[in-house]
């Protein structure tokens, strides 16, 4: 006998905050809301970790001297079902009111997601989701080839323009006025 078919359930922003709020995934992994699907995220290992810690250092500082803040494994709040928790992101407090919960997509300027497992993905629907939602500048840093693909001008079919750049070049922003550092990566 065939079992049933079964979808998965959809939620809305608002559900999957309140389970969040409720502790709902505690013990569950780390999730993130893509397409209203409550979806796993890839464990953290070294060689992501240590290329997101040095990001972050250099992306705080820079980021800091412009009036932004550098924010890492953070939820941002894009709507339509869209929820994802970015390694890295680069926002703007003054278009966040103050309160406790994802930052809100009118707040975020830049996502840098570090990729070793994860790459086809960050490179393939993440892409695609995060150009769908708006989100003006994307990064993937490669830890494998040792490079940041640098997205910009977003489309329903992804990002119009994509640029690499190697770990160990300066890598400036697109669409604000940062360049981050990567001699240490």
């Amino acid at each position: 006998m065939n079992a049933p078919l079964r979808t998965p359930a959809l939620f809305t922003d608002q559900q999957f905050e309140a389970m969040t709020r409720k502790g709902a995934f505690v013990g569950a992994g780390r999730v993130e809301l893509r397409g209203g699907v409550i979806t796993p995220m890839s464990p953290v290992h070294i060689s992501h970790s240590r290329i997101m810690t040095a990001l972050l250092i250099e992306a705080h500082l820079r980021a800091s001297e412009k009036g932004f803040e550098a924010s890492a494994e953070v939820s941002i709040r894009f709507g339509d079902g869209f929820q994802p928790t970015a390694d890295i992101v680069i926002w703007d407090p003054a278009a966040a009111p103050p309160f406790d919960g994802p930052i809100p997509k009118e707040a975020v300027r830049l996502v840098i997601e570090v990729a070793d497992a994860s790459l086809a993905d960050d490179l393939g629907q993440k892409l695609l989701d995060y150009a769908q939602a708006g989100l003006a500048e994307y990064w993937v840093a490669d830890v494998q080839a040792r490079l940041i693909h640098r997205c910009r001008q977003p489309s329903a079919e992804g990002y119009r323009v994509r640029e690499a750049v190697r770990f160990g070049e300066p890598c400036a922003a697109l669409t604000l006025p940062l360049t981050l550092d990567t001699a240490k990566l």
